[in-house]
């Protein structure tokens, strides 16, 4: 087994993003495994390195990205230091940079195959960026399964027009957190390409499906949904939530029993 080294691609808006790339030996052959973190995340967050290692261990190579404008640096890759670029992102941008850091690996490296992993919103972009003829499964861990529904409805949406900007602040940092009226713009005029049950009714590949039976975050009947919408493998997972008994920052030297079994599912359909 190799080991992890760390370097950049060019996303939406040309803008830089920062990633790690576990490789194995002889994993030439086999896709590569590229992870899509979720809303308000990052490549490192939680135990995500340790799932990538358990990857790795087992033969194949993963390539764990930050989205270009999820609000951290390439100089602080764990620190939401650029808010201005977070206000600015969005669905769209976050479906370019998959495309365009696929693009970079099989520019760079030797892959030309790949098996999209996503987490929560990130399950959401790995089902849009699915019908690329380069991907050949895709993997979502309490996926959501609508883009529309997650903007602000009625009158907080004309607040939102009006205003150009709201925010929602992040639990754990306490940082209001900015979305600016762009983000929808972008929305109105590329929905169809940012339509998840479209994605999924048309990529005609496998899906696996991975969902928490205690997620409030993100419910299970979402998950389900694209598992049917897709034909593909639904996954309960017993008595967990939204992050499979993971948290931000992770210490301990193992993965929770939880996020543990997913994996294990995970490299069993891979």
């Amino acid at each position: 087994m190799k080991g992890k080294t760390t370097s950049t691609y060019k996303g939406s808006q040309d803008r830089e993003g920062i990633y790690d790339f576990f490789v194995a030996e002889d994993s030439y052959e086999r896709p590569l495994i590229v992870f899509v973190h979720g809303y308000m995340g990052y490549k490192d967050w939680g135990a995500w390195n340790l799932m990538a290692e358990a990857i790795q261990s087992v033969g194949f190579s993963i390539a764990k990205l930050n989205l270009t404008h999820n609000g951290t640096t390439i100089e602080q890759p764990t620190v939401f230091a650029d808010l201005e670029a977070f206000g600015n992102g969005g669905y769209l941008k976050e479906l370019q940079d998959v495309k365009l850091f696929l693009d970079h690996v099989e520019q760079t490296h030797s892959f030309r195959e790949f098996i999209l992993v996503g987490h929560s919103r990130g399950g959401g972009i790995a089902l849009l960026s699915g019908n690329d003829e380069r991907v050949k499964q895709v993997h979502c861990l309490a996926p959501i399964c609508s883009i529309a529904s997650r903007f602000p409805q009625g009158e907080e949406l004309e607040n939102w027009k009006t205003t150009g900007v709201y925010y929602r602040k992040n639990g754990r940092t306490g940082q209001e957190m900015p979305h600016y009226y762009c983000q929808y713009e972008d929305f109105l005029k590329y929905a169809e390409q940012l339509d998840i049950e479209r994605a999924c009714r048309t990529m005609n590949k496998p899906v696996f499906v991975y969902h928490g039976t205690a997620d409030t975050s993100v419910l299970p009947e979402e998950g389900e949904q694209i598992a049917e919408w897709s034909a593909g493998m639904f996954f309960s997972i017993k008595n967990t939530g939204h992050t499979f008994d993971t948290s931000e920052p992770w210490s301990a030297a193992e993965m929770p029993g939880k996020m543990n079994e997913v994996v294990q599912l995970m490299i069993a359909n891979f």
